[in-house]
């Protein structure tokens, strides 16, 4: 009798072996790790991460495992909900185009702490569970599509539960029969608004709260809990079939152990959401391709997908941080206003400067029906024209983000963000030693030494 989907991803997560992961394949996660670990330590300082970090301290329990950033130990899965917080915390954190996860957030702090909470954790072990966690995370996502985030519900904040339900399970070396299982409590926690995105800290702590779900699901599984065996595939009341009308249950399997969805996981060089880049892109390509000034502008004209019209291309109003990063209006004035477009361009004074609102105006956000013919793949294709003072138009067409497989960031630029978030609150030796780690983490017997630093 062939196996169902989840069933044949839990056997894939329970015999996954490090010395069978393709070099490539180990390369990239942890890459993954040091831009996740930077975004994390990062998010650790803001406002919202501070009150999570306040919160889950406040709570007490077994300590086992730490909140980046402080000494008091806590229950693994409060940890994560803090940690997974501060990686989410400020729109940087790594993502899947294709499902739409931002699998670092929900994956890393669930494997970091449940190591520093279970003895004989390795670096090759750390590592192996967390290639689980994005294979399951993405393919999961990929399964739904971009139909389950025009339907308002948040990705990060459903998915990322089976990510880390997987990361958790081979963590704890569960077997197949219970990594199902743990699947089946996870996935039935799955939660995430879209409205999050308007103006609320809540967003941030999606990432976390699936971390925290996925970690219950494999620590109840562990002690006889049930959960929903056909969690992904069952026809009524089954994750994909109630997220999504069409799911594509191929995607969950297709050349499961071969084809690995870890290599498809890119970097964001901009602090905003995703599927504000390609317009981020091609504003800065006329501006160098034709020596344009900002001022010469008269009008922006962009022209995208219905998802990213939806998820990113409404009115602006100036409430929050959160409201800003998600907005396409902003984000594009911000980077016509200062030339750039990073941390100090999402500070609280600047959400309602006149010279990024007088911006506002000049862009318009046309849903363009013909870039829908791409599919899931090409979401965030956008057409961008300039008109110019003297009537002069100049286009571009951008159709993958720069980060992202199809144009990805170099090494060096993903290894210099993380410096740059890292060193705006760990002294330079202790950047340069956590980089040196993650570097080397299959030689590692223990997680401890990287722990260590994180909580600083």
């Amino acid at each position: 009798m062939e196996m169902s989907p989840t069933a044949r991803l839990a056997e894939f997560v329970a015999a996954l072996k490090y010395q069978d992961l393709p070099p490539e394949v180990i390369r990239h996660m942890k890459l993954c790790l040091l831009d996740t670990i930077g975004c994390g330590i990062y998010g650790s300082t803001l406002p919202w991460g501070g009150i999570l970090a306040e919160f889950v301290r406040s709570r007490g329990g077994v300590p086992e495992a730490s909140v980046w950033g402080g000494t008091a130990k806590i229950p693994a899965e409060a940890a994560v909900l803090a940690n997974g917080t501060f990686i989410h915390g400020f729109e940087m954190d790594d993502l899947h185009p294709r499902s739409i996860l931002h699998p670092g957030s929900v994956t890393m702090p669930v494997v970091i702490a449940l190591a520093e909470a279970k003895d004989g954790i390795s670096g090759r072990d750390a590592l192996t569970a967390m290639i689980a966690g994005y294979e399951v995370g993405a393919r999961t996502g990929m399964a739904v599509g971009a139909e389950h985030l025009r339907r308002g519900f948040h990705p990060t904040g459903t998915i990322g539960t089976f990510a880390a339900a997987a990361a958790a399970s081979k963590i704890l070396g569960l077997s197949p029969g219970l990594t199902v299982q743990a699947l089946g409590i996870g996935g039935t926690q799955a939660a995430g608004l879209m409205a999050a995105q308007y103006s609320s800290m809540v967003k941030r702590m999606h990432a976390g709260r699936a971390g925290q779900s996925g970690v219950y699901g494999a620590l109840l599984a562990e002690r006889g809990f049930t959960g929903i065996t056909d969690i992904l595939e069952a026809q009524y009341g089954g994750f994909c079939t109630t997220y999504a009308e069409k799911p594509d249950l191929a995607s969950l399997t297709a050349g499961l152990g071969e084809t690995y969805e870890t290599m498809n996981v890119g970097f964001k060089p901009y602090c905003c959401c995703g599927s504000n880049h390609t317009s981020l892109d091609g504003v800065k390509e006329l501006l160098a391709k034709y020596n344009l000034k900002p001022a010469q502008i008269a009008r922006v004209r962009i022209y995208t997908t219905r998802a990213t019209k939806m998820h990113v291309g409404w009115p602006y109003v100036p409430e929050s941080i959160t409201t800003a990063q998600m907005n396409l209006y902003y984000c594009v004035a911000v980077l016509l206003a200062d030339g750039e477009i990073f941390v100090d361009q999402f500070q609280p004074e600047r959400l309602a400067d006149p010279a990024i609102l007088a911006w506002i105006d000049q862009i318009e956000v046309i849903h363009d029906p013909k870039l829908d013919a791409a599919g899931d793949a090409g979401r965030h294709a956008i057409r961008l024209k300039f008109v110019l003072l003297d009537g002069t138009v100049r286009a571009t067409e951008v159709r993958h983000a720069w980060g992202s497989p199809h144009r990805p960031m170099k090494e060096e630029e993903v290894r210099r963000k993380f410096a740059l978030l890292a060193g705006k609150v760990l002294p330079p030796e202790d950047v340069e030693k956590l980089a040196t780690l993650i570097d080397h983490l299959e030689q590692l017997d223990n997680l401890a030494p990287l722990i260590e630093i994180l909580r600083r």
